[in-house]
């Protein structure tokens, strides 16, 4: 078999979330495969994807709420539009195999694929499904997933092989570099990395604003706000204080491998990160969302702080950052634990992909 003559659709999108474990076999395949990526128009999946090269096509994407709203009409059409710009892309493209960790514009594709026949893989990220992988997986052929858990949700399809992300054993970076790269002064004080996913936390860009004179006696911090800034107007000028809006995901991990606490949502692709790189960690879940059973995973295990938004206040948040900051048992204790939650599925994930190719 000549693999440079195989064809292999990545897709997803919406958030970064459902684009990273895609990225990872791209890395793991691109001197193999041929590859392209399906996303939607504006989507953050746009910018993380052209970082890597990979060829992109966008189609419409519609949302399927679980709740009644008017935009739920609208988005009929739009998985309508979609449903027929699948059929013609992949009649054209012709790949051997589809692979989606989730996104609502995979879905219209994965029902286009069933049509011509070509097998799909869906990567279950989060321990309770969404919609859009509970319909995708109708039509797969496999459904791998992180959490065994999460084996009862997908009957004889569903396989479990942890999550796709860096390998810490093979990951490399220059801390001169990437320090000097964002203007983080050295310093005896340690670093704390605050994220709130790809498109920002309004709670914790508060949060953050509220809490960072107290927080900058006893650390740095490095804070990704998010493209559109959820935040106050508070402006904080300190040389131990950087505020970023958007930072490219390689840039994101050197930063992990260099802070000594990283402050999260409870998202899978900063969950796996943080797990596989054995990061102290405070995590603070969305509320009544997926993220609260994905925290519940690492609270199983006492890996993370994980601090309710309801009831957090900035006195609290710095009493806890401070008490893991300052006590190297705890540290070293949390590290361990949060580097069990989650295993490297990475070399089973390649192995059902050639299983399907061959």
């Amino acid at each position: 078999m000549n693999n440079l003559n195989k064809k292999i659709i990545l897709s997803g999108g919406g958030t970064g979330g459902s684009v990273t474990p895609l990225l990872q076999i791209y890395k793991e395949f691109k001197y193999e495969f041929n590859f392209l990526f399906i996303g939607t128009y504006r989507g953050i999946e746009r910018d993380l994807v052209k970082k890597e090269a990979i060829e992109y096509r966008a189609i419409s994407s519609g949302k399927l709420r679980r709740y009644f709203s008017l935009l739920n009409f609208i988005d009929i059409f739009k998985i309508f539009i979609a449903f027929w710009q699948s059929l013609i892309l992949l009649k054209k493209e012709k790949p051997d195999l589809i692979i989606s960790a989730g996104g609502f514009v995979a879905v219209p594709l994965s029902i286009a694929s069933w049509f011509w026949r070509i097998p799909i893989i869906v990567h279950q990220q989060d321990v309770v499904p969404g919609l859009a992988n509970r319909i995708m997986a109708r039509f797969a052929k496999v459904v791998t997933v992180t959490f065994e858990s999460s084996l009862c949700d997908y009957g004889n399809k569903a396989r479990w092989i942890g999550n796709l992300g860096p390998d810490l054993k093979n990951f490399s970076a220059d801390r001169d570099d990437i320090l000097k790269k964002y203007n983080i002064k050295k310093s005896h004080l340690p670093l704390m990395l605050v994220v709130g996913g790809g498109t920002g936390s309004s709670f914790i860009n508060q949060l953050i604003s509220q809490s960072i004179e107290d927080l900058l006696i006893f650390t740095r911090v490095f804070h990704v706000s998010g493209k559109i800034d959820r935040s106050d107007d508070k402006k904080i000028i300190n040389n131990n204080y950087q505020k970023i809006d958007f930072i490219y995901h390689q840039d994101l991990l050197n930063l992990m491998l260099e802070s000594d606490l990283v402050v999260s949502r409870c998202g899978l692709g900063a969950l796996t990160e943080l797990s596989f790189f054995k990061k102290p960690a405070i995590l603070i879940p969305m509320p009544n969302s997926h993220q609260e059973e994905n925290a519940k995973e690492f609270a199983k295990l006492k890996s993370a702080k994980i601090l309710e938004e309801n009831t957090l206040r900035p006195d609290i948040f710095i009493n806890e950052v401070k008490n893991i900051l300052n006590n190297p048992d705890l540290k070293k204790r949390l590290s361990e634990n949060i580097s069990l939650v989650i295993k490297n599925g990475n070399k089973e994930m390649m192995n059902i992909i050639k299983e399907i190719l061959n």
